[in-house]
Parts: structure tokens; C-alpha cells; sequence
């Protein structure tokens, strides 16, 4: 059935005709940029884009500060796909299994959940990503008793290049849903999701300063300390904060006063970075620690109790990402963590000495289980073996482009540091638009990653390794792509991603973005 250019046209956003990403580190002008609101609607894209020989990219809320998302075809942004459909608790009252359209924006998913007496169960740093960008490219929080984000998923609706509505689960096309669960959408589109949800709670807070040699000292214990645990590490005052919660059924209460969270304090440490960035470099360590102090204090208070505060679950598990920023963040197996922090710290340091670079703070240091039963488990196996602490999944799959190490599998028993995985991330800000020199710093951050098993989060702005940069340290820290690495990094769940994708696309419909496909080796 042939469909004229305007019934594509009528689809368009007649306020955006451009595309960036949040962090304004990429722009595009795509020909068109699309915003349907209904299946049929969606279905005449597809349609169209066929006929008229075009690419299809999708995006939400452009928080993946790199260029995955740029075209110059058509781009597809599904916030007006945003409704809440169904909900369907379980008989336990354990559990609520959620139905969405796939544009919905996390804050708004919350919101609908919160009217309702429920949460999710584990979010990331932001809720601003749609449902179908956190599927995408692996978001996860920071607890040893989660996996990422995509644990929840109970089931994902996928529009496929022939206009066929395909849903699969755990139990339907299972290595389709462990394709879709981490698609880079390069699959098709995601189009409805099935969250597994949970009754609404509290998290009860404590918030320490802690010395970093201390950290290092009680590495062994102090991630499976509390149910949701996070570190900020500032390495040139040589501390971290260490941020640890418990659900509770606590009341609220008002966490510490913030410096940057006012209006002068933020400007005030905006103005400093870019101090250091545009005038002169070497004044970062003192920023660092002049912010430090203003915001956390700076006495150890490590053991003492700290900052406690009682807030909701949404709130304690979003954090302020403060202002635009570069983000390279690596996965690895957090056994090596003191090892590899302790190397990071070394090189951090001997750049400052010599003035070859500085480095922004905080480097966040998080963790999450993202180990794998040897077969698909259910929710109620899983409450009935750990009593009811940690995670409700929705799946106990490996999404086959999940790049998190191989651990042993454990979310039942004791939960040690073999189990888990260390989340590495090096923010380095853009104050008021103003890049900062990324390369060396990235490129020997990454040196450090690979030499540990790591791999880079898909949406970040990570370097890679490519063979005929191998000697070169890029001054701009451009991405040179996974290409190279790519078949030995993923092996042969790689492999069976990239099968599903020709057998779904053979056109290539939804090869917008190509660019970044190609480098990183996934088409």
C-alpha cells in the first residue's frame, strides 16, 4: 500500500527541526523529525521509509552524550507514545506487572507509579530517559542486590522493519528479548514494555565522608553493606563520599543543605570549572577541594553516621548530574576495583604533577549484580530464596550485548564482591559550553579498563580501540569504536545479536546512525 510523502509529513514536530544531545556534544538536521502518537501511526513511518528508500532513527530525551542518535534521514522521538496501560498486581500484593507505551519518560512513569502506591524498584543517576532509551543502552543503578534497569522487564513489544507488532519474553523468543533488552535501536522499534513494579517506599540514608585509602581498605564489605550503596570519589582532596540506603516505611525528612544545589552555589562552581578549563588548568585541584568543602564539609565522618535523611525512593536514587558533560564510563569485575582505582589514582596523579592534564570530580564508583542464573528463574523463586531482599525481577536473562564481566551468579545466597560489577565513570564538564581536554585523560583511563576486562557503556563517550589509532592519543578524545575488538569483547552472544538484526532488518531500515554502528562493529 503506497503512502505520499505527506501523510509522513503531517507527523513531523512543527517546533524541532534540529537534534542534539543533552549535553550539546552532538547536533543534526534530520529531514524530518518525527513525533507519532499512535501503532498506525508508526506503522505509515515504516511503511513510508521503505518506499521512499530513507533510514529511521529513534531517540528520547538525547541524554547519551554521543553521536548514536545522528541522522540526516527521518528521527523518531515517541514522547507523545507516552500513555500507562494496564496494571496487573500479583497475588502476593509482592509485586505489580506494569504496561507502557515505550516513550514514556521515567519522571512520568514514576509519577503514574507514586498515584498508585508503587515505585520501581531501581533506577539510574536521571529520570529523564524514556522507557525505551533505558532498554537501550543498559542503564543501571548502583546496588549488589540489582542488576541493570532492564532486570524489570517482563516482557518488550518490537515494530519490525516488515510493520509486524512482535512481543517476546523470557518464555517467547527468548534470544530476541535478550537482543531487545540492549537493542541500540538497531533492531526496530520499541514500541510497549511490561515493568515489573513494586509497592511504594523510603530510603533511609546515611551520607559519609570517607578517605579514599579507607575505602580501599574496606572494599571487601562496604558494597554489600546496604541494599543501595554509591561512592563519589574527589581525587585530588584523596576523599570520597560514601552514599548507603535501606528501604524503609520511615517518614520523611530533609536531607543536608546543598552548595551547588543554589542558585549562587551552582553558578559559583560553574564559574570556577571554567576557570580551570579556559584560564588556567592548574587551579582544578583547588576547585576541587574548595567545592568539597563547601558541599560535604571535611573531616571523616566514616563510621560516625554522617548526613541521614529519609526520602523517597525516586529522590534517593536520582542524583543532580549538575552541568553538560562528557561521560566515559567502563564496566569490570569489581574484584579488581582496588587494583584499578588505585592505578587510576596513580595516573591522576602524575598528570597533575607534571601538568598534563587535570581531572573533574566527582569519578563515580558504583556497583550492581549483574550475574546470571544458568536458567530462566521466576520472581517467586527468587523471594522465596533471599527472604525477600534485593530485586523482584521481571527476567533473569543476559541481554546479549550486556557488557558487564561474566560473574559467578548469585542473588539468592551470600552476595560477595566476585559476584559483581564495578561501574567506573569519568565526568569530565563543559562549563557554560566550554570543552575541557579529554584525550590523554581518557585514553589512559581506558588503557586501565582493558587491561582489567572492562568494556565501555554503549551510550557514552568512550575512545576504543581500533588498530590503526593504536599508537596515537587522540588530543580530542573522539571515538575511534569497538570495531576492531568487537567480535573477541562480545563473542558469541555478539555474534547471535548481529544474526537476529540482519534476519529482522535486511534493508537496513533502521540503520540511521550508521556511522556509529559501523565504528563500533555492530553492523
Amino acid at each position: 500500500m503506497a503512502v505520499s510523502i505527506q501523510d509522513v509529513r503531517v507527523l513531523a514536530s512543527t517546533t524541532r527541526s534540529t537534534h542534539h544531545t543533552w549535553a550539546l556534544t552532538f547536533f543534526c538536521r534530520p529531514e524530518l523529525y518525527l513525533q507519532p502518537s499512535s501503532i498506525e501511526q508508526l506503522q505509515t513511518i515504516v511503511r513510508a521509509a521503505h518506499q521512499f528508500k530513507k533510514t529511521i532513527t529513534i531517540t528520547g530525551a538525547g541524554h547519551s552524550p554521543s553521536d548514536i542518535t545522528m541522522t540526516k534521514d527521518w528521527l523518531i522521538n515517541l514522547d507523545n507514545f507516552d500513555n500507562v496501560l494496564s496494571f496487573s498486581r500479583h497475588e502476593s500484593g509482592l509485586f505489580t506487572d506494569v504496561r507502557v507505551e515505550a516513550g514514556i519518560r521515567i519522571y512520568q512513569l514514576n509519577a503514574a507509579l507514586a498515584s498508585r502506591g508503587l515505585a520501581l524498584q531501581n533506577l539510574g543517576s536521571i529520570s529523564d530517559q524514556s522507557v525505551a532509551g533505558i532498554i537501550s543502552t543498559g542503564t543501571h543503578g548502583s546496588s549488589a542486590y540489582h542488576g541493570l534497569v532492564s532486570q524489570q522487564l517482563v516482557d518488550i513489544t518490537v515494530l519490525l522493519a516488515s510493520g509486524e507488532l512482535l512481543t517476546v519474553s523470557p518464555t517467547v523468543q527468548p534470544d530476541l528479548f535478550r537482543a531487545a533488552m540492549l537493542s541500540l535501536g538497531k533492531l526496530g522499534i520499541i514500541t510497549h514494555v511490561t515493568i515489573r513494579a513494586i509497592p511504594s517506599f523510603t530510603l533511609h540514608s546515611f551520607q559519609e565522608i570517607i578517605d579514599f585509602d579507607k575505602l580501599l581498605e574496606d572494599w571487601s564489605t562496604v558494597w554489600t553493606s546496604k541494599e543501595y550503596v554509591r561512592v563519589w570519589w574527589f581525587p585530588y582532596s584523596r576523599k570520597c563520599i560514601l552514599w548507603r540506603a535501606e528501604k524503609s516505611r520511615k517518614s520523611l525528612s530533609v536531607p543536608r543543605d546543598s552548595f551547588y544545589g543554589t542558585w549562587l552555589g551552582r553558578k559559583l562552581y560553574e564559574t570556577l570549572l571554567w576557570f580551570a578549563t579556559r584560564i588556567y588548568k592548574h587551579a582544578m585541584p583547588a576547585v576541587e577541594r574548595f567545592v568539597f568543602r563547601r558541599q560535604y564539609g571535611w573531616e571523616s565522618t566514616y563510621g560516625l553516621g554522617g548526613s541521614e535523611a529519609v526520602q523517597n525512593s525516586v529522590d534517593g536514587l536520582n542524583m543532580d548530574c549538575l552541568f553538560r558533560q562528557f561521560v566515559n564510563e567502563w564496566a569490570l569485575p569489581l574484584n579488581h576495583g582496588v587494583e584499578v582505582l588505585k592505578l587510576v589514582d596513580q595516573a591522576v596523579t602524575k598528570a597533575a604533577e607534571s601538568g598534563a592534564y587535570y581531572v573533574h570530580a566527582p569519578i563515580e564508583v558504583r556497583c550492581s549484580n549483574c550475574s546470571y542464573p544458568d536458567k530462566e528463574t521466576t520472581a517467586i523463586e527468587i523471594i522465596e530464596m533471599s527472604g525477600g531482599k534485593g530485586a523482584i525481577p521481571g527476567n533473569t536473562l543476559r541481554p546479549l550485548l550486556d557488557y558487564s564481566p561474566v560473574v559467578p551468579y548469585s542473588y539468592t545466597g551470600p552476595i560477595s564482591n566476585e559476584n559483581l560489577t564495578l561501574y567506573l565513570n569519568a565526568t569530565m564538564y563543559r562549563p557554560f559550553g566550554h570543552d575541557p581536554p579529554i584525550g590523554q585523560w581518557y585514553s589512559e583511563f581506558e588503557d586501565i579498563m582493558v587491561a582489567y576486562g572492562g568494556k565501555p557503556h554503549w551510550a557514552k563517550n568512550f575512545i576504543g580501540k581500533s588498530p590503526e589509532k593504536t599508537n596515537t592519543v587522540p588530543t580530542s578524545g573522539e571515538m575511534v569504536g569497538l570495531a576492531s575488538v568487537f567480535e573477541n569483547w562480545y563473542s558469541e552472544d555478539g555474534k547471535k545479536y548481529k544474526a537476529i538484526r540482519e534476519k529482522l532488518d535486511p534493508e537496513g531500515l533502521f540503520f540511521g546512525g550508521k556511522e556509529w554502528a559501523i565504528r563500533n562493529g555492530i553492523i
